[in-house]
C-alpha cells in the first residue's frame, strides 16, 4: 500500500514538472520572437533617426546680434558683455528692477578707450527697452540733476562725465571714468556711431504734449511704469512738476483704453488715498467727477477725461491744486479737438 502511494506520487510530480517546463518554453518563444518585432512607435522613430526628421528639436536659436561696435580709433578694453532679464541684477544690482518693470528686455556693456584719452576710459550700457516708451521710463526715472540738454537721439542730455540718451527702443548710458575733457568727444563720437548704425523708427510720445507750457520746470516730464504714487494699479502714468508762485506741485496723465476704465481708476484712487487716511473735500471745481482729497497735510484732485486719468498732487494748499486741475482739462479739451493725439 505505502509503495503504490509512493508511486502515485512520483507520477504527480512529474506531470507537474512537465507542466512548468511546457510554460517556460512558451515564455521563452515569446522573448524570442519580440526580439525579432518592432512596435510601430519605435520602427518610426528609428526611421525619423535615420533620415533627420524634421520633427527633432529645432537647433538653439542664433545669439542677437551686438549692441555694441566700437567706432574707428575707438579700442575695447574688456570683451561684451550681455545680460538678460535673469542676469541683469549682476551688472546693476539695485536698480535692476526700474528696467524689468518697464519692459526690458537685455543689456550689452562694454569699456572703451582712446588712444588720446590718457588714463580716462568710458563704459558703455546700451538698454534694450523693446519700445520707445519704454526707454523713456527709465531715461526719465535716471535724469540726473546736473543735466545738459543734449542733441542727440530723440531725448538727450549730458553731465560733466557722461552721455545719456533714447534712441527708439534704446537706452544709452555712455559713462566716464573720471571727469576729462579728453574723454569729451570720444563719447559723442560713440553716441553718434551708434545712432547711425541703428535705424528706428522716429515715435513722438505725445501725452508730453497735453501739459500746459505755463509753470511747468523744464525736462520734468517722467514715466512711471508701474506702482505709480504706491498704488499698484497705476501704471504707465506721465507726470510733469508744476512750480505756481511759491509752491511746487505735481500734474500726471496716463491714457487708458476706454472712457469707462479712465473713470474707474479715479475713483478707486481716490477710495484708495480716503483708505490710507484721507478724507473728501468739498470743492467748486467745475470738473465732471472731480474729486479733491486731503491727505497728509498736501491736497490731490483726481478725475477722469475722455479716455484720460488726470490729477494733480502734493499740493500744500487746495487752490493751487485746483487751479492745475484746470489748466490740465482745458489743454485736453483743446487736444480732443484734434486728431488722435496718438495718431
Amino acid at each position: 500500500m505505502k509503495q503504490e502511494y509512493q508511486t502515485k506520487a512520483a507520477s504527480k510530480q512529474t506531470l507537474v514538472s512537465l507542466v512548468i517546463l511546457g510554460v517556460l518554453a512558451v515564455i521563452a518563444g515569446g522573448v524570442f520572437r519580440a526580439q525579432f518585432s518592432y512596435f510601430p512607435a519605435v520602427q518610426q522613430q528609428a526611421s525619423n533617426l535615420a533620415v533627420g526628421d524634421k520633427t527633432q528639436p529645432a537647433p538653439a536659436a542664433a545669439a542677437e546680434p551686438a549692441l555694441i561696435t566700437s567706432p574707428a580709433g575707438q579700442i575695447p578694453m574688456t570683451p561684451l558683455e550681455a545680460f538678460d532679464a535673469a542676469t541683469l541684477s549682476d551688472k546693476i544690482n539695485g536698480k535692476a528692477e526700474l528696467y524689468l518693470s518697464a519692459g526690458f528686455k537685455r543689456l550689452n556693456s562694454q569699456r572703451l578707450k582712446t588712444e588720446n584719452s590718457g588714463d580716462v576710459w568710458m563704459e558703455v550700457f546700451v538698454y534694450d527697452m523693446q519700445t520707445p516708451q519704454n526707454a523713456f521710463s527709465v531715461f526719465s526715472a535716471q535724469r540726473r540733476d546736473d543735466a545738459r540738454a543734449l542733441d542727440l537721439g530723440q531725448y538727450g542730455y549730458q553731465t560733466s562725465n557722461a552721455i545719456f540718451f533714447v534712441h527708439g527702443p534704446y537706452y544709452v548710458e555712455i559713462v566716464a571714468s573720471d571727469r576729462s575733457e579728453a574723454i569729451q568727444q570720444p563719447m559723442r563720437t560713440f553716441a553718434e556711431a551708434f545712432i547711425a548704425r541703428h535705424a528706428v523708427q522716429t515715435q513722438t510720445i505725445q501725452e508730453k504734449a497735453l501739459f500746459p507750457k505755463a509753470g511747468l520746470i523744464e525736462n520734468s516730464i517722467s514715466l512711471v511704469s508701474t506702482d505709480a504714487f504706491g498704488y499698484e494699479r497705476f501704471d504707465q502714468i506721465f507726470t510733469a512738476t508744476y512750480q505756481l508762485d511759491d509752491q511746487q506741485l505735481m500734474a500726471y496723465i496716463s491714457r487708458r483704453k476706454s472712457p469707462g476704465e479712465a473713470q474707474e481708476m479715479a475713483g478707486a484712487y481716490a477710495d484708495f488715498l480716503m483708505a490710507f487716511g484721507g478724507s473728501a473735500t468739498e470743492s467748486d471745481l467745475a470738473i465732471p467727477s472731480a474729486k479733491v482729497i486731503y491727505i497728509l497735510d498736501t491736497y490731490e484732485v483726481v478725475f477722469a477725461q475722455g479716455p484720460y486719468l488726470v490729477g494733480v498732487r502734493e499740493a500744500a494748499a487746495q487752490q493751487p491744486a485746483q487751479d492745475l486741475a484746470l489748466k490740465l482739462h482745458k489743454r485736453i479739451k483743446e487736444a480732443s479737438h484734434e486728431p488722435d493725439v496718438r495718431n
